[in-house]
């Protein structure tokens, strides 16, 4: 406690070690005095005996056990006085280190959220997801969602895991005039308890009411009931309008409950679905499973048990289950999409941490040669080594930590922007914040900043030739120095070389790709998703005239000159993928063709804009019943009929059609999966076929799928609203959702790439700046240290423009070590781009030459300055330094 007692209250026992001094001392002079010595002999005697006073202080501060940290509270006080007296050097170097953290913490702090933390359920790490397994791969794959039926066995018969299911959905919410399509899910009963998230209000839906025939019930999101109820807990046991049907409230989501990282308004029973294909085996309906292993038992037990139940299962059922089987993995967030742009993102913003870190090493190296004098006296009042090394790295961690601070406060200010500017849905939005690992992240960072660039002024301490140079008054530089000088602007250069290309082969492949036909008129096109009304679903005929009542009344829309309805719209997300062959006879699934098909009505092509090249295009007269027909594309008229006319020939579809279909146009290719990724896709070759013919049996799923596209004499959003009113129909609750026009379309199949390019634009704009920082500091430094030797050669007859060359020489040799070094990099990073983003091709050598030459104009600039300046020196001046 004593200790402690000195440390807090230091000034207090300073004074009492002063007391005590001048105590022992008057005392000896005293015993002096009385042996017979005069006043002023005894004093100077005693003094003597005692030792020196600041000597026997400092023994006596040793002796107390806390010296160390005394002396690390001075070396801090000692840096922040001296970061205060250098305002010009602090402000750069704390900005420098501000955005370099601030930019490494932004990026660090989404990474965690979206990709390091785990799911926020309790106990997350004992939760499974389910899959059905074939033996033989197909081109979607060999892993598949449950059929429902399957689901149902495992799930009574699973010893080790405790299940649930969930399937998309969605339906209309509401009656005539205030109806409105919601994101709905189908859930089994039981599934909160397996995330073990208790619902905010209420209960879960009964096993009793997860069957066929049960009376409907419905649970509410929490957006949805705070949007629509107002959070009033009293809608509890209440019935709503769904999908036509009314449904007892039976409880409140919990708070911030997503499926698939989707907010969802409305769950109802999974097992009320009545869909014939929720009874097949054979189907894959979408049922995703979730499960959590029971107490005690371990995941390769589950395996085991799966595995032994596929078994059973395949011999019961042999037409559906044979070489099926159920597998389980670890539950894991879906962030498969953004996953590779986040450590792209992580990656360039290291980079210019890096690049910060390097220019303020070269400041303090600068700073740290200045002082070179001021260290040499420490030492020789008794410094030692080590004293100095703990001194400067106190310093430079007093700078790190104070640009850390900085960067977390420009963190907490990037991150809201960030996530606003992100093209598309960030994942887990909800769970990335700056909380306290981000924070504590971000301060080693900064500490260790500070170590890295402290480390080397450091070790430029002074320890021997202290008469030079305290002599040199810090004027000379040896060829060492240089040496570290020049390797920090390298270092900077080269970094900057690889945001630069980096950012160069983005733009080049926005421009190239913003440059490619899609294949269709984007322009004045409206594309909405619409749900019928709920009592239309319920039998072939009815959503048929529903669909034509539908494209009758949006014609009459002003401002409509043509309205399709359309499955699947290019560049927006969903497709259907039908194998097909140019022969009849059965075909095994691995060895069929496939394309992409698309059901529309004949005023498609009229709509979207595609060119018609040979043939005709659908008519009212193709209806179900008469010859079935199809219109393919320029790419499947290639592959199917190459050298040959392709109208007139047939298509065998088997999933389509029992019969062969006539291809009676060919039309050109449409980028359906948008102009960065069309040209690599695995299926590329499309056709159409007439929605009137799709079979009785498909109509219903059709109908969930269908979009009303329309094109219009003037803006798309300006017709939305009458459009909206006019497709209302009789009943009145016929409702349009997804808006989108094909521009938005077609612009956001870019997006991420324009924001990459926004991004490494930025880093690499802020890269460039640093390094001519960086090399401006370094060549104006080296020049004043070279003054006297200028002034020497000028003597000897060297000219302005010699000073000039050979200093531009300095400068262009470190410019071109850093330039060489950094194409290098540069060749990986490209490579890396093209693995990682979408359209980026091989490296271009005008784009490299463009951003080589714009890093090399911008560090002559910087290198010209002092260059000049050098070469105007006062030769009578530059001797007197000497």
């Amino acid at each position: 406690m004593s200790r402690w007692r000195h440390l807090w209250f230091r000034s207090r026992s300073e004074q009492q070690l002063e007391k005590e001094l001048e105590f022992h001392l008057a005392l000896h002079v005293d015993e002096l005095i009385a042996q017979g010595y005069d006043p002023a002999e005894a004093q100077r005697l005693a003094r003597l005996d005692l030792g020196g006073p600041e000597q026997v202080k400092e023994a006596c501060r040793d002796s107390r056990g806390t010296r160390w940290l005394e002396d690390f509270v001075l070396d801090v006080r000692y840096a922040v006085r001296a970061l205060r007296r250098q305002p010009g050097f602090s402000t750069v170097a704390l900005l420098t280190l501000a955005l370099g953290i601030g930019a490494a913490t932004v990026m660090f702090t989404i990474v965690n959220g979206v990709l390091l933390k785990p799911l926020s359920y309790p106990e997350a790490d004992r939760l499974v997801s389910l899959h059905e397994q074939t033996e033989f791969s197909t081109r979607f794959g060999n892993q598949w969602a449950f059929a429902y039926p399957n689901f149902l066995d495992v799930q009574r018969a699973s010893r080790s895991l405790e299940m649930a299911a969930w399937r998309f959905s969605g339906g209309t919410f509401g009656s005539r005039g205030d109806a409105e399509y919601v994101s709905a899910r189908q859930i089994s009963a039981g599934l909160f308890s397996v995330l073990r998230l208790p619902p905010a209000l209420g209960r879960e839906f009964l096993p009793k009411e997860d069957t066929r025939g049960a009376a409907p019930a419905v649970i509410l999101g929490q957006g949805f009931w705070r949007r629509r109820f107002a959070a009033d807990p009293a809608v509890l046991g209440t019935s709503i309008l769904f999908e036509g049907k009314p449904h007892t409230v039976v409880s409140i989501a919990p708070v911030g409950f997503r499926l698939d990282d989707e907010a969802v308004d409305v769950f109802t029973p999974l097992g009320q679905n009545t869909e014939p294909v929720m009874a097949l085996r054979k189907a894959h309906p979408g049922i995703n499973v979730v499960a959590r292993l029971r107490p005690g038992a371990t995941l390769e037990q589950s395996r085991a048990e799966l595995s032994l139940l596929g078994s059973q299962l395949a011999r019961q059922y042999p037409d559906s289950n044979t070489a099926r089987s159920f597998v389980a993995a670890p539950l894991k967030p879906q962030v498969d999409d953004v996953r590779s742009t986040l450590w792209l993102l992580l990656g360039a913003a290291g980079l210019l941490l890096l690049i910060a870190c390097a220019n303020v090493a070269s400041l303090l190296l600068v700073r740290a040669v200045a002082r070179e004098r001021e260290l040499a006296m420490r030492v020789a009042l008794g410094a030692g080594r080590a004293r100095l090394i703990r001194q400067c790295l106190t310093e430079s961690a007093v700078l790190g930590l104070a640009g850390g601070l900085s960067g977390l406060f420009l963190a907490a200010f990037g991150v809201r922007p960030f996530l606003y500017f992100w093209p598309g849905i960030m994942p887990r939005i909800e769970e990335i914040r700056l909380d306290w690992r981000v924070a504590l992240a971000a301060v080693g960072v900064s500490l260790a900043c500070g170590f890295l660039f402290g480390l080397m002024p450091a070790l430029r301490a002074p320890a021997r030739g202290l008469d030079r140079t305290l002599r040199a008054g810090g004027r000379t530089l040896a060829g060492a120095s240089r040496r570290v000088h020049g390797g920090f602007v390298i270092v900077q250069l080269a970094l900057a070389v690889v945001l630069l290309v980096s950012a160069g082969m983005l733009g080049r492949t926005l421009l190239r790709l913003s440059a490619l036909d899609p294949g269709l008129n984007i322009n004045n096109v409206l594309v909405t998703r619409m749900a019928l009304s709920p009592s239309a679903v319920t039998e072939p005929g009815k959503m048929r005239s529903n669909w034509r009542d539908v494209l009758d009344r949006a014609r009459q829309v002003p401002g409509v000159e043509a309205v399709s309805l359309v499955d699947t719209v290019p560049m927006r997300e969903g497709n259907n993928q039908v194998g097909y062959s140019t022969v009849p006879g059965v075909i095994a699934p691995n060895d069929q063709n496939v394309a992409l098909a698309t059901s529309v009505t004949p005023e498609y092509l009229k709509v979207m804009g595609i060119a018609l090249r040979q043939g005709r295009f659908f008519t009212d007269q193709d209806q179900l019943g008469g010859a079935p027909v199809v219109v393919i594309d320029e790419v499947l008229a290639q592959r199917a009929f190459p050298r040959q006319q392709a109208v007139g020939q047939h298509l065998w579809m088997p999933d389509l059609s029992d019969s062969a279909l006539l291809v009676v146009g060919v039309v050109s290719h449409v980028r359906h999966w948008g102009p960065a990724v069309d040209d690599q896709a695995s299926v590329r070759a499309q056709f159409y076929y007439p929605f009137a013919q799709v079979p009785d049996r498909f109509v219903r799923r059709w109908s969930e799928l269908m979009s009303v596209a329309v094109r219009t004499s003037r803006s798309p959003l300006s017709v939305v609203e009458p459009l909206t009113n006019a497709v209302r129909g009789t009943t009145g609750d016929q409702v349009l959702y997804e808006i989108r026009t094909m521009e938005q379309l077609a612009t956001s199949m870019l997006a991420r790439q324009r924001f990459l390019l926004f991004l490494f634009g930025l880093f690499a704009g802020l890269a460039l700046l640093l390094a001519c920082i960086g090399i401006y500091g370094v060549m104006a430094y080296l020049t004043g240290r070279r003054v006297p030797e200028f002034g020497v050669r000028i003597a000897m007859g060297a000219t302005a423009a010699d000073l000039l060359r050979l200093v531009l020489k300095q400068g262009l040799a470190m410019i071109a070590a850093g330039v060489l070094l950094g194409l290098a990099a540069a060749w990986g990073a490209v490579r890396l781009l093209q693995h990682l983003v979408d359209g980026v091709q091989r490296t271009e050598p005008l784009t490299l030459l463009a951003m080589t030459g714009l890093l090399v104009a911008a560090a002559l600039l910087a290198t010209y300055v002092p260059a000049r300046r050098a070469s105007r020196i006062d030769p009578v001046g530059a001797l007197r330094q000497d």
